[in-house]
């Protein structure tokens, strides 16, 4: 009897914590990076859908991903790259909750010093967690 209480305990607890996860606002995001006149990308560091750090390397410009991430995890991603003059590197996260309003920010490295190169140059889209 003990034993049957305490596995329906625990099948109880299990139940519970699946049903809170399940219910949890999802947010679809988009993420993009852009190197321009000249400018090479790098890499493209983001996080997944699993709150994973995901570091991305060999990749070309225009880049973009779109995930489906539930609240509670971060919005995050970083673009790096080689940047010419008159050239620039940027990132764009495009974010919307379910039955919500999109969100969107972009942040852009232009490089306007004549006869210079911006090495290895970054733009982010600053961590946050996402609301529920």
């Amino acid at each position: 009897m003990k034993k049957l209480l305490f596995l329906l305990a625990i099948s109880l607890i299990f139940s519970c914590s699946d049903d809170e996860e399940s219910t949890r606002l999802m947010y679809n995001i988009s993420y993009r990076a852009v190197a321009s006149d000249g400018a090479t990308l790098n890499k493209v560091e983001y996080m997944d859908e699993k709150g994973d750090l995901i570091e991305l390397t060999n990749v070309s410009s225009p880049w973009s991903i779109n995930l489906q991430v539930r609240a509670g995890l971060a919005l995050e991603a970083r673009a790096y790259g080689d940047v010419p003059y008159q050239g620039s590197l940027s990132i764009t996260a495009n974010w919307t909750p379910e039955g919500g309003l999109k969100q969107s920010e972009t942040v852009t490295l232009p490089n306007d010093q004549p006869d210079t190169v911006i090495n290895n140059g970054s733009v982010e889209i600053s961590g946050r967690t996402l609301p529920d």
